[in-house]
């Protein structure tokens, strides 16, 4: 508790000792919180806050006062949960049931499916919660004020993913930003989860500049699944296998635009920022008018490995 707080109680004790009063009772408080920690598994069965007393279940049974989301939307669930209506319609929480156990000194939420891997969470709590007897529930430090506990998940169960960029494709026909992509291969065992994904390009100052995968175009690429990333004014002149799945990363242009005058380097990063593979990241040709390719698409991200193409060949084919 918090020193002011402490003269606050202080107080109170002695008007009511000279009042001939009973003691108040405690503030109930929050006292922890779970999960915790940088590899929480998907598949989580619960996250839970706990209380030093029992809560009321007004607004935590529909979800308004305590929801669990995404770190990006952590500023969207302060302003929900905080508000009259509170946080049960808010889009990007993750889907659960919200019980009060423990004789009502624990708010467990049960997601209704398993979490997105390798991504920051928040569990986020009202400061308008009351305590079963009426009074203001505090947080940890014995304030009145809204709470939040992070935790980051790990992978997804069952064999690992191996994504790998495989070709890229600066030079384009006119409109440039019609035709330009990126070859994105899982050479791994088990399915890539692309929620999250960011696919960045090295600028001429050195800087990266990103755009993220987007989750309603595929949100899964199985092993041995071949994607096309493109931007959003990709206008399908390629003539793709049935299996390739096109993506779109950027509003218009891939990235922006990959700059065809200079050999590109690409990333593919994870939410938490992790490279999960890289093109041209140790040098490359440059490849005016045809694709940057690695030769072996097993083999490592390498000069030695990389070449350009001498015809247009076939996206999406390995």
């Amino acid at each position: 508790m918090s020193r002011a707080a402490d003269f606050a109680r202080a107080g109170v004790l002695v008007l009511a000792a000279a009042c001939g009063l009973p003691d108040p009772q405690p503030a109930v408080r929050i006292t922890g919180a779970s999960p915790e920690g940088d590899a929480v598994a998907v598949e989580l069965g619960a996250a839970e806050i706990r209380f030093s007393g029992a809560v009321s279940p007004d607004g935590l049974a529909g979800g308004a006062r305590l929801v669990l989301v995404p770190e990006p939307l952590v500023r969207d669930a302060l302003e929900a949960v905080e508000s009259e209506a509170g946080a049960a319609a808010l889009e990007g929480a993750v889907a659960g049931v919200v019980l009060l156990e423990g004789g009502g000194t624990r708010a467990v939420l049960r997601p209704a499916a398993p979490l997105r891997a390798r991504t920051a969470h928040a569990l986020v709590v009202s400061s308008r919660l009351r305590a079963a007897g009426g009074g203001p529930v505090l947080d940890s430090e014995g304030r009145r004020s809204p709470f939040v506990a992070r935790f980051t998940t790990g992978a997804p169960p069952g064999p690992p993913p191996r994504p790998v960029l495989t070709e890229v494709r600066a030079d384009a026909e006119t409109p440039e930003a019609g035709g330009e992509w990126v070859e994105l291969a899982n050479l791994g065992e088990g399915a890539l989860e692309l929620a999250g994904l960011r696919l960045a390009k090295r600028t001429t100052s050195g800087s990266l500049a990103s755009c993220a995968l987007a989750v309603a175009d595929a949100e899964l690429l199985a092993a041995g699944g071949v994607a096309l990333l493109v931007g959003g004014a990709y206008d399908g002149r390629y003539a793709l296998p049935s299996a390739t799945a096109v993506i779109r990363c950027g509003s218009a242009g891939l990235l922006g635009g990959i700059a065809n005058d200079r050999a590109p380097e690409l990333l593919l990063v994870d939410p938490a920022g992790a490279v999960l593979a890289t093109l041209g990241a140790a040098g490359a040709p440059g490849c005016t008018g045809s694709v940057l390719a690695l030769l072996d698409p097993e083999g490592p991200d390498a000069q030695e490995n990389l070449a350009c193409g001498t015809e247009e060949g076939t996206p999406g084919e390995l």
